[in-house]
């Protein structure tokens, strides 16, 4: 049998959606993505890095369906308009994995870490997670299978010095996917880091 068409098979129900994939950690699991799901959607706070990265994965394999939008996951709305575009695009049956990979570092130590700067981090790296998730979930409830991945770092286990910031939404970060994972679990849905 054809293993190129067999691949097309397993590939044409799963949808995901990777935050902060203009570059870096997230650009790279996106590309790595175009050979395990039928539709990707990529997202960042820039559009240029966002039309970019589509281009790329498009000559890298142009049978991945790519939905390529400038999102701020600090903002309900845009997020919320980011889960309904790709439920649009890609329909509402489609099996998705959620990389929660949007992210900052303030590199401060705390008596030079502005309010802003704070808020900032938190928002981004932590709330940005609660507001992709919460976006995501009733959709992969209905369908009872589907998985969350939050991007952390050791700094989610160990606090640096002039990261506290940083540090502080990457400890919410395992905590909020260790609680999550506890109140999906009985729709089989996995929730890892």
């Amino acid at each position: 049998m054809n293993t190129t068409a067999n691949q097309r098979d397993t590939q044409s129900n799963k949808t995901a959606i990777i935050t902060g994939s203009g570059r870096g950690i997230g650009k790279d699991i996106a590309i790595q993505l175009t050979n395990h799901v039928r539709n990707l959607v990529v997202c960042s706070g820039t559009q240029h890095e966002i039309n970019s990265v589509v281009k790329e994965i498009e000559n890298i394999n142009n049978q991945v369906n790519v939905l390529g939008s400038r999102c701020d996951v600090r903002i309900s709305s845009q997020v919320n308009s980011l889960v309904q575009s790709a439920a649009d695009k890609f329909g509402s049956e489609t099996r998705e994995i959620l990389v929660n990979n949007a992210g900052v570092t303030i590199d401060k130590k705390l008596l030079d870490t502005s309010e802003d700067e704070w808020d900032q981090t938190i928002d981004t790296n932590l709330k940005g997670a609660f507001l992709l998730a919460k976006a995501v979930l009733p959709h992969m409830i209905q369908r009872n299978s589907e998985v969350i991945l939050n991007v952390n770092s050791g700094a989610g286990k160990t606090g640096f010095s002039d990261l506290s910031s940083y540090c502080a939404s990457k400890f919410g970060l395992l905590g909020l996917a260790e609680s999550l994972a506890l109140e999906v679990d009985a729709y089989n849905i996995r929730v890892r880091q």
